[in-house]
């Protein structure tokens, strides 16, 4: 069965604990897109990560992944820091999956990202053959309005790392929940599969 796994990135508390900022909820981009794949037959699971404001360890990310069973039939699409953590994630677990989707990406490799992220994630380096997991290869949508510092530097080092496609907008920003539609990252999962 073709799947989807959406996972989101870090939030401040206030804006977390928002009911449109539930990765599930129709009214922001990843529900949009959510309820769109059901619709075409997808199986899709956008999780929930536990207190994503205090930026947990990356075992917390990954105990939430293992649960949803990806495998070799999964577009796996991670915004912002969930990214970060699907790139880590199929690289260190070998995972085989159809297709990569980050959008505004973070990349961590070293404390001075800026980013509250836990030790875990310092000097994680992308081995070579984590695209040799990717079957469909990996697309990245980043925007050049995007205002967080790291982003487009992200972007450059997973095009680079990952041999992904990137695909620019001028007006996303950082792909906030504000968004109601996406429905070229709709295009890009359907096309994966």
């Amino acid at each position: 069965m073709k799947k989807a796994v959406l996972l989101y990135g870090l939030f401040a508390k206030e804006i977390a604990t928002l009911p449109e900022c539930n990765p599930n909820d129709e009214r922001n981009w990843m529900g949009w897109t959510k309820k769109q794949l059901i619709e075409r037959g997808y199986d899709v699971v956008c999780p929930i990560i536990p207190k994503v404001w205090e930026a947990p360890p990356y075992s917390e990310w990954k105990k939430v992944l293992d649960e949803t069973a990806i495998d070799e039939n999964t577009v796996l699409v991670g915004l912002s820091a969930g990214g970060a953590v699907c790139v880590k994630y199929i690289a260190e677990e070998k995972k085989v999956i159809s297709k990569l989707i980050l959008i505004a990406p973070a990349y961590w490799s070293k404390r001075e990202d800026g980013f509250p992220i836990t030790d875990d994630f310092n000097n994680f380096k992308i081995p070579g053959d984590t695209k040799k997991h990717i079957k469909n290869g990996a697309t990245i949508f980043v925007s050049d309005d995007d205002p967080l510092a790291g982003t487009q530097e992200a972007v450059k080092k997973y095009e680079r790392e990952l041999d992904a496609t990137v695909v620019r907008f001028v007006d996303r920003g950082h792909f906030s929940f504000l968004i109601k539609t996406f429905p070229e990252l709709l295009r890009e999962i359907a096309h994966s599969n």
